[in-house]
């Protein structure tokens, strides 16, 4: 439960061990301590997941045994790292507020008021690059103006939810709010696996339709250069399909297409896009506002759920790189 740990001590030699050495050790049900406040850990071993024509490596990791919570002061306890998104310097009272002693409301009307401003230039600040290249999948983008703060703390909430194995391990400690209402986080963060996205599907396609920004995450399969009905350019980038076998009481299968697309003007955003890709930093959360819509081929018996996201800043979009991926490859 709670963070996804990459490093713990193991009991039987005290000494600091990696998912991926603990992996090869073949240490399932061995015991395991955090380096920083040593609680008990468990080790959850690596497994596989099936996409449309491939079958790829999920990394092993680290995490809570159940009903036990990281120290206070630990740097993977959950709301420690909330807290530290929230003491950023800026001025964010209307977006993220302190509710309880153990919780946070972020209140998504203003990050959708945010995205709909026009974009302003973006601003490039490097990253360390240990072999001293320049590029953009080893830069941090940043919007000038005055939405920034809004942006990219969303952004950060993004990124420390993706850490954690389930919703349900952030929910407690952050509240999300639209307007009146309260989101529930089932209603907000979808992916990675294929069913997350046709709950999204059939959610946006209610009645009223649902108005708050919601959040992907997923892996990127390929992009292309289209064009719009008013002949502008865009790039596509589709996340990869999953293998699916269930049919539904019509003999069909629901197969979910996301696609996150940014119009050519956009360049910096593009250029990071494109940059990380060809590193094959290839996993992806971003946020926006979804666009759902199902065709049915009869021909192959599927409904595409097809769901789409325009983006136009890189406060929106983190990609990374599965620790498996990198040391052994696609």
């Amino acid at each position: 439960m709670g963070v996804k740990i990459d490093k713990a001590v193991y009991t039987k030699t005290k000494e600091l061990m990696t998912n991926i050495e603990a992996d090869k050790q073949e240490l399932n049900g061995e015991k395991f301590t955090c380096p920083y406040c040593n609680v008990e850990l468990s080790f959850r071993r690596s497994g596989k997941r099936q996409l449309e024509n491939r079958v790829i490596d999920v990394s092993p990791y680290f995490r809570l045994e159940k009903g036990i919570e990281h120290e206070e002061q630990c740097e993977y306890n959950t709301f420690g790292q909330i807290e530290i998104i929230a003491r950023k310097p800026m001025a964010l009272k209307e977006f993220m507020e302190k509710k309880k002693n153990d919780q946070y409301a972020i209140r998504l009307q203003v990050v959708k008021k945010a995205m709909a401003e026009p974009p302003e230039e973006e601003v490039e600040g490097t990253t360390a690059n240990p072999k001293g290249k320049g590029d953009a999948a080893n830069k941090n983008y940043k919007n000038s103006g005055s939405i920034t703060p809004y942006l990219s703390r969303m952004k950060d909430i993004m990124i420390l939810r993706s850490k954690m194995e389930k919703n349900t391990d952030v929910k407690k400690h952050l509240k999300l709010e639209y307007k009146s209402k309260t989101i529930s986080w089932d209603k907000f963060y979808f992916g990675p696996e294929y069913k997350d996205f046709l709950v999204l599907s059939k959610y946006f396609r209610n009645k009223p339709e649902p108005k708050h920004p919601i959040c992907i995450e997923g892996m990127v399969k390929d992009y292309q250069i289209r064009t719009d009905k008013k002949n502008k350019k865009y790039y596509s980038f589709m996340l990869e399909k999953p293998y699916v076998k269930d049919i539904d009481t019509e003999g069909f299968r629901h197969v979910p297409s996301v696609s996150l697309n940014i119009y050519e003007e956009h360049e910096t955003l593009i250029d990071y896009m494109e940059d990380n890709y060809k590193k094959h930093n290839k996993q992806i959360i971003a946020y926006g506002d979804p666009y759902v819509k199902v065709n049915t081929s009869t021909q192959n018996n599927v409904k595409y759920h097809n769901i789409t996201i325009w983006i136009n800043r890189t406060a929106q979009v983190h990609l990374f790189n599965n620790v498996y991926v990198k040391l052994f490859g696609e």
